[in-house]
């Protein structure tokens, strides 16, 4: 064994002193990073890692300095990193939130980052700093006079995830006395009222989005956006190289959904994948039905190639195939060769833009796994509404329907372009920088199309005035002759159109107020 059981009870019981599981993993993660930069070996005399007696404290000495140091209980926990005085000058250390401590005139300070303002542990900058000061230090000296009280379980907790697991569920044991998890004296959670595996899908405007903010308001949730470049390195793990001084590293970094699925695991008392699947399978059942649950948002779900980015994650995905379900799963992880399933308490949520693709293109795979529910326009919320005398029901009605013959159902414009709109100038906005600009996109700058769209037609009867579509230029015999030397074939039938200059120069109390009016009847002028 390369700490002894006294070891790991001290640390666990100063872990249960500190009392600040999220803080604790962070100080972990930042000794892994320094462990790693320096290259220190499990039983280098250069450093000593202490737990004191008297106070909630676990620190990190390096050649007779403290190199990193997690103090203090609940919510006034703070993290002190070491730094050379010369780097205080730097921007990014230049903040207010840091308080640096002097120490007797050395070329070193101490920087207290509170509990409260972590998310500058996550600085690169910052911690950039601190590695360079630690590299520098690792060579001033050889050993540190603190090895008499070397606790050899902190270094086993930096570097084994499992073990980490490990001490954080034996701190509960010392808080309830038993190991059973604290969850099943809960009642049993409300989940959201859709499968664990969902799309909302349909045209732009639809409230896909308003849905999905809806449940993120209720539930626990991680959040992403898939891109065309979006990988399964960025999903589930991947190796990426890390500056380290002036070393290039390449270490395995976890993605989202690897977040979420652990985020998820320890609503049910897990600390770890390895814990959770040597478990019990029937505790392991009664744990996940009693979790509450963690939604995964995939926002964009169909930019991404699906099945390069989820791998062999399609196929334990599907409900019956879930950590605790029937007939669970797991597999190994290709990088980090860890044993990983997906708990049955996460809820995979997307939101799917079918103008960028339609349903029909997706996988056979995942359409199999997914639920889809289709968000449609709904005109009825704008029925009645009148803006100076334009009905935007009927409007969006009529352009809908002209969209659907002349294109598909899948490029509809959403009732949520014209929600919320009150004045005639707030009309001619949406109208200008939205509708107009997505309909070029639908038709592909096929302008005689986007006219049929909007009544701007010549057999409808519009005034020249009231056309947002309007002919700026038709090229005849006599203009192409004038502009190439010669008369081009079929080169009359050249129209070049434009955007009414009224509308796109935002002049819109001169345009006529049935402007809009005018795409749904007739005009009889």
């Amino acid at each position: 064994m390369q700490y002894s059981e006294t070891e790991r009870t001290i640390l666990v019981k100063q872990i249960h002193r500190i009392n600040q599981m999220d803080a604790v993993r962070r100080f972990f993660h930042l000794l892994k990073e320094m462990i790693d930069s320096l290259e220190l070996p499990r039983n280098s005399p250069q450093i000593a890692f202490t737990i004191s007696e008297k106070h909630p404290r676990i620190t990190i000495n390096l050649n007779n300095h403290t190199a990193l140091q997690l103090s203090g209980r609940k919510e006034n926990v703070r993290f002190s990193l070491l730094f050379k005085r010369e780097f205080t000058t730097k921007p990014s250390l230049q903040i207010d939130k840091i308080e640096f401590v002097e120490k007797n005139n050395s070329d070193y300070v101490v920087g207290k980052i509170r509990y409260e303002d972590k998310h500058f542990l996550a600085n690169a900058s910052i911690v950039q700093h601190w590695i360079d000061t630690l590299q520098e230090l690792k060579h001033a000296a050889a050993s540190t006079n603190h090895r008499e009280r070397h606790n050899r379980a902190i270094y086993q907790a930096a570097e084994d995830e499992a073990f980490r697991a490990e001490l954080f569920l034996g701190q509960k044991e010392i808080i309830s006395g038993v190991s059973e998890p604290s969850s099943l004296y809960q009642p049993c959670p409300k989940r959201p009222d859709i499968p664990l595996n969902y799309v909302f899908y349909g045209p732009p405007g639809t409230g896909k989005t308003h849905r999905v903010q809806a449940l993120c308001q209720t539930y626990e949730h991680q959040f992403v956006t898939f891109h065309p470049s979006f990988s399964y390195e960025e999903l589930v793990e991947g190796i990426r190289p890390e500056t380290l001084g002036d070393k290039i590293a390449y270490r395995v970094r976890k993605g989202i959904f690897y977040e979420a699925c652990l985020q998820a695991l320890r609503k049910a008392d897990y600390q770890s994948f390895e814990g959770c699947i040597t478990d019990d399978a029937q505790n392991r059942k009664t744990r996940f039905e009693l979790a509450p649950p963690v939604l995964l948002i995939i926002d964009e779900i169909n930019r991404a190639n699906i099945s390069k980015v989820l791998g062999e994650l399609i196929t334990l995905m599907e409900p019956s195939k879930r950590l605790g379900a029937a007939n669970e799963l797991w597999l190994t992880l290709p990088y980090s060769q860890e044993r990983f399933g997906i708990p049955s308490n996460l809820y995979i949520v997307g939101t799917m833009n079918t103008a960028d693709r339609s349903i029909a293109l997706l996988d056979i795979a995942l359409r199999r796994r997914f639920h889809f529910e289709e968000c449609v326009p709904n005109v009825a919320l704008l029925d009645g509404v009148m803006i100076e005398n334009t009905d935007l029901g009927r409007l969006l009605r009529t352009i809908n329907e002209r969209i659907a013959f002349l294109h598909d159902r899948d490029h509809l414009i959403g009732h949520a372009y014209l929600l919320n709109i009150n004045t005639f100038e707030g009309l001619c906005n949406v109208f200008c920088h939205q509708i107009l600009p997505l309909l070029q996109e639908y038709f592909y700058d096929d302008w005689r199309k986007i006219q049929l769209v909007l009544g701007d037609n010549e057999p409808w009867g519009k005034p020249t005035e009231a056309k947002l579509i309007q002919i700026k230029k038709q090229y005849t015999p006599k203009s192409e002759i004038a502009l190439f030397g010669e008369d081009l074939e079929n080169a009359e039938n050249v129209v070049i159109y434009q955007v009414n200059q009224t509308l796109a120069e935002g002049r819109f109390d001169e345009l006529p107020k049935n402007i809009f009016t005018w795409i749904y009847e007739r005009s009889s002028v």
